[in-house]
């Protein structure tokens, strides 16, 4: 699958900055995704590929245009603030 692999190579790097995803998220994001969305049972992402697949896509639709930093900057926010996923660490 295509965005498998494109979502794959995002990669997390340390360095995200959370404040710098909850601004893209808040300008782009927020004024159809309330909080509720995230915590919801039957839309909730349930791994960090799905949470990271969703980022993507909604990206794609709206035209965007993040770079893979942006995009791993709100999969951070997202991800501290809803969904609790491991941290992803980079391979040595």
């Amino acid at each position: 699958m295509l965005v498998a692999g494109i979502v794959a190579g995002w990669g997390m790097p340390v360095t995200a900055d959370i404040q710098r995803g909850r601004l893209l998220y808040e300008n782009h994001c927020q004024a159809c995704h309330t909080s509720v969305v995230h915590v919801r049972e039957q839309r909730k992402a349930k791994s960090s590929a799905e949470l990271r697949a969703f980022i993507l896509r909604w990206s794609g639709e709206l035209k965007l245009k993040w770079s893979d930093e942006e995009l791993a900057d709100v999969y951070r926010h997202l991800n501290n603030l809803h969904y609790k996923f491991p941290v992803e660490t980079p391979a040595k």
